[in-house]
């Protein structure tokens, strides 16, 4: 690696950098560090690059999908889905110690299958669960800890608008990458119901009397289509009933006729307000993406995930060494980069060495969405450790002590993962 390119990465990184420290967003930040690439080495980056790059960023319809479930997302807030998982749940296992700290978990889970956004969980679960925890003795940092730490479970199991990020910049089959998604995320789930039973005993957290079967068959008619709704999307995605796009314009459809005819839950101004604050995310997502391609423009030119493949090939380590060391790298630029960034930039670069070792895609995928998503809950700068802590009303470091043996669990399972890819892998290779 000379000193001319390790000037250049200099710049374009600093300058990126600096203008997010400045509170530029995202795809300015971008388009600042690209225009200082091309000030500082006139000819290096022709001027219609800026344009052509940026309407191409645009041009993948996989795209389409991320709208589709970001507006499910909030047609489900807006219709009280989380709620009506939050009380079949209750009636199905509050009786067991720490019930709410489980039903947290599990209606993540769940809700995971249809939000595919760790924000929108969070907002959805954290505004309901956090306030009744804390109403029925639990501690309001763990409270927070729970409702965050399992949030993250959204961008995993299928469908999951990261995914279709992360297979539009690694040139991945969005479908394959959804399924791969579907063993880990449960493993997820069942790592922090582990821990959640383990301090639920220990430190005595309450449970409410078993309503009996009849009332677990009463909510699970009151709340049949709520329950359907995640479980028949991962039915067609693995049964490949239409493209990826295609079940998230349907379940867009059904998730707003069950709100609006079966529970009554949502008119069409609710409706509109879903559009709108849809628009808003999209906005800033496909702005996001169309800027960053320019970024991958010049790195690309820079042939920068070649040299650093052949850079660590050169060093000796084995595939697995080096999958363990990008992960450990994604983890550290978790904890002072948003999740965009890091997806956007950094998994594409990272990506081509690993390939080349030998690393399967889907699975550096999956283990890299795990870490990156574990950065949404550690400082300085986890946007849902902040949310929730404000939610619970609780100091924010308190939030994130209580969040370490989640975290710990999740990073167990993401090692097991690298050592054991088959995690990932079998069930997807098993309906495709």
């Amino acid at each position: 690696m000379t000193i001319d390119l390790v000037l250049k990465l200099a710049v374009i990184f600093g300058v990126l950098f600096l203008a997010m420290f400045l509170r530029f967003p995202f795809f300015l930040s971008c388009f600042i560090a690209a225009g200082a690439y091309a000030v500082i080495w006139p000819g290096a980056m022709p001027a219609f690059v800026f344009g052509q790059t940026f309407v191409q960023g645009l041009s993948n319809q996989t795209y389409a999908a991320v709208i589709f479930y970001f507006l499910l997302g909030a047609i489900l807030n807006a219709g009280g889905l989380g709620d009506r998982m939050v009380r079949f749940g209750n009636a199905c296992i509050g009786h067991l110690k720490g019930s709410l700290s489980h039903i947290n978990i599990i209606v993540s889970v769940i809700f995971a299958g249809v939000s595919g956004s760790a924000a929108a969980d969070t907002a959805s679960i954290g505004n309901l669960m956090i306030p009744m925890m804390k109403k029925q003795g639990y501690d309001a940092p763990y409270s927070a800890a729970v409702t965050q730490m399992s949030s993250i479970i959204g961008p995993i199991i299928p469908p999951s608008t990261t995914f279709v990020l992360i297979a539009s910049m690694m040139d991945l089959s969005v479908r394959k990458l959804f399924l791969c998604g579907l063993l880990p995320g449960i493993g997820m789930g069942l790592m922090e119901l582990g821990y959640s039973v383990y301090i639920s005993h220990k430190r005595g957290y309450p449970a409410i009397p078993f309503g009996g079967w009849k009332n677990i068959w009463t909510e699970f008619k009151t709340n049949f289509w709520a329950l359907l709704l995640p479980v028949g999307i991962v039915i067609c995605l693995t049964v490949g009933i239409g493209t990826v796009t295609e079940i998230g314009a349907v379940s867009c459809v059904l998730a707003f006729l069950i709100a609006y005819l079966v529970y009554k839950e949502m008119d069409f101004k609710g409706l509109a307000k879903a559009l709108y604050t849809t628009g808003r995310q999209i906005c800033t997502v496909l702005s996001m993406l169309a800027a960053a391609q320019v970024f991958i423009w010049i790195i690309g030119t820079l042939r920068i995930s070649g040299k650093l493949a052949a850079f660590m090939a050169g060093t000796g380590l084995s595939g697995t060494a080096m999958f363990l060391l990008a992960l450990l790298i994604i983890f550290i630029l978790g904890m002072i980069l948003e999740t965009n960034i890091i997806t956007l930039v950094f998994l594409p670069v990272l990506a081509t060495p690993l390939v080349a070792a030998g690393v399967d895609p889907y699975v550096f995928a999956v283990a890299a969405a795990i870490v990156t998503a574990i950065g949404l809950n550690t400082p300085p700068v986890g946007a849902l450790l902040y949310l929730t802590a404000k939610i619970a009303d609780t100091d924010a470091m308190k939030v994130a002590k209580e969040s370490i043996p989640f975290i710990l669990a999740l990073l167990l399972l993401v090692i097991l993962m690298v050592f054991f890819p088959a995690i990932v892998t079998f069930y997807p290779n098993l309906v495709l």
